[in-house]
């Protein structure tokens, strides 16, 4: 009879983790998928700093579109900056990262987006009401 520190190695050897963090054991003619890959394209370091770098000069050029409107220049709000901005922060979104510090660029980005456009929106409900 084998030992029990053995029949749990042999349990275990055989099962996954997946992207959710649950173990389970691949079922037959399901192909293995090594540490829970992705199916969008995963980035290097690199790429992911000049798309960060790239969505937050854009969203500088919207936060300043967006003084000049409230400060009275400009009669539009700049839609079309912000659908561009979007688009890159979807963008980054669907990115696959394996590195710690890159997840965390990516997720430091992106709050600061969220409390840009919190910003943005809590302004212009302020303008409507005047």
């Amino acid at each position: 009879m084998p030992k029990d520190d053995e029949r749990r190695k042999s349990f275990w050897d055989d099962k996954e983790v997946t992207d959710t963090g649950i173990l389970r054991r691949p079922t037959k003619g399901q192909p293995e998928r090594p540490g829970g890959q992705s199916s969008f394209p995963a980035a290097d370091s690199a790429e992911i700093d000049k798309k960060i770098h790239e969505a937050r000069v854009l969203m500088e050029q919207t936060h300043q579109l967006y003084q000049l409107y409230f400060n009275g220049v400009e009669r539009r709000t700049p839609l079309e900056k912000v659908k561009i901005l979007e688009g890159k922060i979807q963008d980054l979104q669907k990115i696959s990262v394996n590195l710690t510090a890159a997840r965390f660029k990516i997720s430091q980005f992106l709050t600061q987006y969220t409390q840009m456009k919190e910003l943005w929106e809590r302004k212009l409900r302020e303008r409507e009401r005047k």
